[in-house]
């Protein structure tokens, strides 16, 4: 499903966050990696500098990657793994999806915040901008990433699928599934519901509507989860109630996960902004835990 990531870095501390978890994730899922660095127009006498620069991280990012690989891959590989550095200029939001689109890249990794020149790269920003637009799975990587989730030490190791009960929340799951049996990351899949009370129970009946309601969605992720056994994986079904958003950020908390896989929607394009409340307020909670966003373009 992936051969090629694209690591977006700034030159900030923040942004190299994302460093050691692309050399992880490189090394495991055996997939190639192009280094990204937007330079601002205003600071084109800084090129041979910056290029400088990301030609030293591609190299450490490629021999760090190498050896994660023949760590969990006893088997020789045929090809080395790539990474190579590369500095454009331009405006960052709009170059980042020009360079994704015109390279065949398969996923975009980036931090939750850095800068971009004299700017903050945050959610409101660059990185907003570019996870609205791009046609590609982002996994974002928060600023607190725990140093478990690097190590693959977490007691858990479970990746965490939302589901609405739409077709559309479910196209995360073969992204996890996917994961999952490259090595990538842990060993089973939590279907997570979240039901968000929409009445006050002044009446019996209506309290024994909403716990149909409930018991309808059991018996679908239910269903959801049974499919995912049979693909071989490891799968179990939570519903929790509150505020989707809220409810979500509780459960990852309370139960550290290794990854966040979320479906959203979207149109194409940056100026065509159409993008889930939910995964919207998720990603400005989430702080420990990665998140993969899957989004379906018009």
């Amino acid at each position: 499903m992936y051969k090629k990531m694209v690591v977006l870095l700034d030159g900030s501390e923040l942004a190299e966050v994302v460093f050691d978890y692309a050399q992880e994730l490189s090394g495991r899922l055996h997939i190639d990696m192009d280094l990204l660095h937007v330079c601002d127009p205003k600071e084109s006498e800084l090129l041979p500098m910056r290029r400088a620069y990301m030609d030293q991280m591609a190299a450490e990012l490629c021999e760090g990657a190498e050896a994660i690989r023949a760590k969990y891959r006893k088997e020789p590989a045929e090809q080395c793994i790539q990474a190579h550095g590369h500095v454009v200029v331009g405006y960052p939001a709009e170059e980042i999806i020009k360079y994704i689109d015109e390279n065949d890249i398969d996923m975009v990794l980036m931090s939750t915040h850095g800068s971009s020149g004299e700017k903050e790269w945050d959610l409101g920003g660059v990185a907003n901008k570019v996870i609205h637009a791009s046609k590609v799975p982002i996994w974002l990587v928060p600023t607190e990433l725990r140093e478990e989730i690097i190590a693959d030490t977490l007691p858990g190791r479970y990746l965490v699928v939302p589901l609405s009960g739409s077709k559309q929340s479910e196209m995360a799951i073969p992204h996890a599934i996917q994961l999952i049996k490259q090595r990538a990351v842990g060993g089973e899949i939590v279907l997570l519901h979240v039901d968000e009370p929409t009445q006050f129970y002044v009446n019996r009946s209506a309290l024994k509507e909403e716990e149909e309601d409930r018991a309808e969605m059991k018996k679908y992720l239910e269903g959801v989860a049974e499919q995912i056994r049979e693909a071989g994986i490891p799968a179990r079904t939570e519903i929790v109630v509150g505020d989707a958003a809220q409810s979500i950020i509780s459960y990852l908390r309370d139960n550290p996960s290794q990854l966040l896989v979320m479906s959203t929607r979207g149109q194409r394009g940056i100026s065509r902004m159409i993008f889930g409340s939910v995964a919207e307020s998720v990603i400005h909670l989430v702080k420990k835990t990665p998140l993969l966003l899957v989004s379906q373009k018009d």
